[in-house]
């Protein structure tokens, strides 16, 4: 399914997809069999309207397709990822994080959504197939059943619902998909936004916070204030936090 050239295998993606660097850096491959074509094909979809924005991002450069599957190549983001910013440099690039997700959060005239309850039932099939990947959950979470965990999340949705701020969002905020320039720590784009779409702030409040205290030790408060939360709502932190885990398998 790679058009011509060198590829480099780089990971393994969610959804059954495998990702590739072309040899020369200038571009990366996500590839996914017949079963994955839709999904891929949305993630076009978002790739190609988030570039037509004023936030940064990926370019689409090719899309290859048959009956056997399909591969989505995108252009490279300069930059370094979050992740791999040197510690000394991460208690300076919250501003910067937090101005990121501002300006994504403040785009309009989104096409996509991601309606919460579409997101629960994700997670519920996920758990009936008892696909939940315990390595996406925390020490106390793996002590209970999927189960009760996906009945915690709906004891919560009706408030969740109730109180929706609905924004542009990433969908999978996670460091590793936001690319800073290694000096001056500004945003160079965003990566892997096949779950983009309107949802509420907390959906990557929740999952960025929960990075920032995980990976890089660092109180979430000041992002928050950074972000203009000065009171969050913890208790949809909470909710989305254990949600998402739940919606991967």
């Amino acid at each position: 399914m790679l058009p011509a050239g060198e590829w480099v295998p780089v990971a393994s993606g969610e959804s059954d997809t495998d990702v590739y660097r072309r040899s020369d850096g200038t571009a990366y491959a996500k590839c996914a069999p017949e079963r994955g074509i839709e999904e891929l094909r949305e993630e076009r979809a978002r790739v190609s309207w988030l570039a037509s924005t004023d936030v940064p991002g990926a370019e689409v450069l090719d899309w290859i397709e048959d009956a056997d599957g399909a591969c989505l190549v995108t252009s490279a983001v300069p930059g370094v990822a979050a992740a791999d910013l040197p510690l000394e440099k991460r208690q300076r690039a919250l501003p910067a994080l937090a101005a990121a997700f501002r300006a994504l959060h403040a785009l309009t005239d989104c096409p996509f959504s991601r309606p919460l309850g579409e997101v629960v039932d994700q997670a519920a099939d996920v758990v009936r197939r008892g696909a939940v990947n315990p390595d996406f959950l925390n020490d106390e979470w793996r002590k209970e059943r999927p189960e009760t965990l996906l009945e915690r999340v709906k004891a919560e949705q009706p408030y969740a619902e109730k109180v929706a701020d609905l924004v542009v969002c990433h969908g999978d905020a996670c460091l590793p998909n936001v690319l800073l320039d290694p000096e001056t720590l500004e945003l160079t784009g965003f990566i892997d936004v096949g779950r983009l779409g309107l949802a509420d702030r907390y959906t990557d409040l929740a999952l960025m916070t929960a990075q920032l205290l995980d990976e890089w030790d660092l109180p979430t408060e000041a992002f928050l204030r950074e972000y203009g939360l000065g009171e969050p709502d913890q208790r949809r932190l909470d909710f989305y936090l254990l949600l998402d885990p739940l919606t991967w398998g």
